[in-house]
């Protein structure tokens, strides 16, 4: 009898030491995270407002709405600055991925507000071209403050950690307005 006891005293201290180790799928995400910050995108923790807020998931048991917040991760690359950021406007933009397919964008996806005039044809023809291409657990794309960031569930293993990197190193290398003409990429 003190055997089982002594058993089950070390069963219970070890227990929580077991409990917190990284699970199969946490270590696939840290290597996912990993290999995109080895190919220079950074990556991030974050939340963000789902683009699809009106779904059951966010009612309580009870019936009380909850907050539409989504827990992701950003993979974000940067943009080349144009040389005199003092006189070029600050162009920012949100592409959206939502429940209805009523856009002339391939995949679902839709403009937050409406499509930058400034942006070139070229860089227009890269997104229409590479959203198809883009794994469907990617909920957003934005640009902001020369960032290009994309926010994914990181439910497509490595075949789609491959297609955001190709869309974001090839994102960047593009220049993407009309005003930055005297841009270089990275």
């Amino acid at each position: 009898m003190t055997y089982l006891i002594i058993g089950f005293v070390i069963l219970l201290i070890i227990a929580p030491i077991f409990a917190i180790l990284p699970s199969a799928r946490q270590k696939e995400q840290m290597r996912l995270r990993k290999q995109a910050m080895e190919q220079g995108i950074g990556v991030e923790l974050t939340r963000i407002e789902d683009p699809i807020p009106r779904q059951d998931k966010y009612l309580s048991s009870t019936g009380k709405p909850l907050e539409p917040i989504l827990s992701v991760a950003a993979y974000r690359i940067a943009r080349p600055k144009p040389r005199e950021l003092r006189t070029s406007p600050q162009i920012e933009w949100i592409l959206e991925r939502r429940a209805e397919n009523s856009s002339d964008l391939p995949g679902r996806w839709h403009w937050s507000q409406s499509k930058p005039k400034e942006i070139r044809d070229e860089f227009e023809q890269f997104l229409l071209r590479e959203l198809a291409s883009l794994p469907d657990d990617v909920v957003k794309i934005q640009e902001v403050n020369y960032s290009l960031i994309v926010y994914w569930h990181e439910s497509s293993s490595e075949k789609g950690l491959a297609s955001i990197v190709r869309f974001l190193q090839g994102a960047s290398s593009i220049v993407p307005y009309k005003m930055y003409d005297d841009l270089e990429p990275i």
